[in-house]
């Protein structure tokens, strides 16, 4: 594989790894509580811009996460994708990401979360020893490691801190899986849409995320989601980002109870356009995601 043309997959794998895909809300790493956005956000770290589009049926509540102090959820995470460059497939090992989310102090306004990982795991099926090595090479550091989440109860982020670099684009992917809710009053088949600027793997992108409250039982959620990106022009290290769009859908079944779903799947696809030492190469990726807690 030619250099620009690895250089463009590398940075495409980084990217799916590190996906705010699933997110409606920006990955602030440090704000303050702000009231919820009243204008579009223009840069990472504004609050999202979340906006009712239909109240859905009667006997409609606000949707708030209830956070217990002390609390803990074991969860796996698994990735699956597919890369292809200039019409070049590239096998990618699947991974698999064991972590426990534990509730370690809440005021009502703002909840402090953890996410320890487990050693993670590469599927070696299909892919070259050396594709393998270098997933393994890039994930194991997380292993024993604990990162910290501090969200809001309509689950937008107020701080994150990865316990290591290599552990940040996990933290990322599990802020995605959080529910971004309105503060207003829903029903079953309310939905609403949330903007937002994130950084994936380094490129900023602008998206737009739509959901819908596709069942409601006491706390118990079933909640869709579609979200359209456009990736902004810009360098990411030595390669350069020309253009981008991406799209996302989802299944998020859950408890208010919880921060992140019981259960969660997702498939993503993008297709983007790098500059690598002067030569144009396009990317295409596509991303099944499964998260289980229990």
């Amino acid at each position: 594989m030619p250099l620009r043309r690895s250089a463009a997959v590398l940075l495409a794998l980084l990217t799916l790894l590190s996906a705010g895909a699933l997110a409606g809300c920006s990955d602030d790493d440090g704000g303050a509580s702000t009231p919820s956005a009243e204008v579009t956000p223009t840069a990472v770290g504004d609050r999202a811009l979340v906006e009712v589009l239909d109240p859905g049926a009667d006997a409609r509540r606000v949707l708030s996460l209830g956070l217990a102090d002390g609390t803990t959820t074991d969860a796996t995470l698994v990735i699956s994708q597919e890369v292809v460059a200039d019409d070049e497939p590239t096998v990618v090992p699947p991974v698999t990401v064991p972590f426990a989310l534990g509730v370690t102090a809440g005021d009502g306004d703002e909840v402090t979360t953890t996410q320890t990982y487990a050693a993670p795991t590469v599927d070696p099926t299909g892919a070259m020893p050396a594709a393998v090595a270098r997933v393994e090479d890039a994930i194991g550091p997380i292993a024993g490691t604990t990162s910290q989440l501090v969200v809001r109860p309509d689950g937008t982020v107020v701080e994150a801190t990865s316990g290591v670099d290599a552990a940040a684009q996990f933290d990322a992917q599990l802020r995605a899986l959080v529910p971004v809710l309105p503060t207003t009053e829903v029903g079953v088949g309310a939905r609403w849409s949330s903007t937002s600027v994130a950084e994936v793997g380094g490129a900023l992108v602008d998206q737009v995320a739509t959901y819908t409250l596709e069942s409601l039982e006491d706390d118990t959620y079933g909640i869709s989601v579609t979200i359209e990106q456009t990736y902004r022009p810009g360098p990411v290290g030595d390669v350069e980002v020309r253009s981008g769009l991406g799209t996302v859908s989802a299944r998020l079944d859950g408890t208010l109870g919880r921060l992140l779903p019981d259960r969660a799947t997702g498939n993503v696809s993008t297709q983007v356009s790098y500059v690598v030492g002067g030569e144009v190469t396009e990317v295409r990726t596509t991303v099944a995601l499964a998260l289980t807690a229990s």
